[in-house]
């Protein structure tokens, strides 16, 4: 199991969001319910992020399924896909997650932000030998949530980070 930590930063966030979210005129649903639902995408999010890590590990993205729409969970498996395709593996860590801000922007919908370190182990399928680590890549992303049957699903996962400019483009 990966070892991450929710900093108190971010769940001091979370809890301040939530009190703008309450305090808003014509909101229809109880405190408790909207804790509740905060709660539940930030479940669905660690587990995602659980399941992300298990599914590169395993080479077998099904899991994602649970925790994720058929959509988000097939462009997971092309990348996945893609570097078996180039007889490598990813072997993910999750190092640190810290939860932004959460809203719901329309009912059935939850929106996220998270800020996270990740390192990586890329192996060779064929000697097993691991041919390049990268330690301590942040990612600042947004997750959108669908809630579907009575479950939150992560359904799209976007980066908040400036585009990398290349360093092969002319002035």
């Amino acid at each position: 199991m990966s070892q991450f930590r929710i900093h108190v930063v971010g769940a001091v966030r979370v809890i301040l969001a939530l009190c703008i979210l309450v305090a808003l005129p014509g909101c229809e649903e109880s405190d408790e319910e909207i804790v509740e639902a905060a709660i539940a995408v930030r479940r669905t999010v660690s587990a995602y992020n659980e399941a992300l890590i298990r599914g590169f590990k395993m080479l077998d993205m099904n899991e994602l399924n649970r925790v994720a729409t058929e959509e988000q969970a097939t462009r997971e498996f092309y990348l996945m896909a893609a570097l078996g395709e180039g007889r490598m593996a990813m072997l993910p860590t999750l190092q640190s997650l810290e939860f932004g801000e959460i809203t719901f922007p329309a009912e059935g919908q939850a929106t996220v932000a998270t800020t996270e370190v990740w390192d990586y182990d890329h192996v060779s399928l064929d000697t097993s030998e691991t041919v390049r680590t990268e330690r301590g890549v942040a990612y600042h992303l947004q997750y959108d949530l669908v809630l579907q049957d009575g479950r939150w699903l992560v359904d799209n996962v976007t980066s908040l980070d400036e585009p990398a400019e290349s360093q092969e483009a002319t002035p």
